[in-house]
């Protein structure tokens, strides 16, 4: 990972964890429990329509707000919209995507704001290309906005970026003695 983005994500979270700490205090265990459960059905919905290669109805419970962030393996993407054309992008080239989170990691910090932290194992098979099993971290910040469950702020850590990035890409052929 590279050094910028731990730190923005360092800053992030450690912004989000002393503005939201007193409140947490007011909270009862139940209480907790109920806004944990019900951030988790958002972000849970991304993943499953992540797995039926549905990523625009994924993509929707992310915040377009101008103060969200939005992290791939040390890039920030500089806006929502920018996210979306990557997915689109990749999207009409995959054939298969499971998701399968191994743990929840939930933190609430307020009464509108969780944080997750996911590790994930990962199937990926591009069309026409050899399938790819790894894991990976996603890290989230979901807070209520408007009246609605929305992601501020994700981060998706990947192990061993390199193969995934060639497993979605199809094999040049270079032979370094043509012309």
């Amino acid at each position: 990972m590279k050094p910028f983005s731990t730190i923005v994500l360092a800053l992030l979270s450690t912004f989000f964890l002393f503005s939201c700490k007193e409140e947490t205090t007011d909270l009862s265990e139940v209480q907790k429990q109920s806004i944990a459960a019900s951030a988790k059905a958002v972000v849970q919905k991304v993943f499953e329509s992540a797995n039926k290669l549905d990523y625009k109805t994924s993509l929707e419970h992310y915040s377009g707000d101008p103060d969200t962030r939005y992290i791939d393996n040390g890039s920030i993407y500089p806006s929502l919209d920018a996210m979306k054309d990557a997915y689109n992008q990749v999207g009409p080239t995959m054939e298969l995507v499971e998701n399968k989170i191994q743990r929840w990691d939930m933190v609430v910090l307020a009464k509108d704001v969780v944080s997750f932290t996911l590790p994930i194992q990962l199937k990926l098979k591009a069309k026409g290309l050899p399938a790819y099993e790894g894991q990976y971290i996603w890290s989230g910040i979901v807070q209520k906005r408007k009246g609605k469950w929305m992601i501020i702020q994700s981060h998706e850590s990947w192990q061993n970026y390199a193969e995934v990035i060639a497993s979605l890409t199809p094999p040049t052929k270079y032979n370094r003695f043509s012309k």
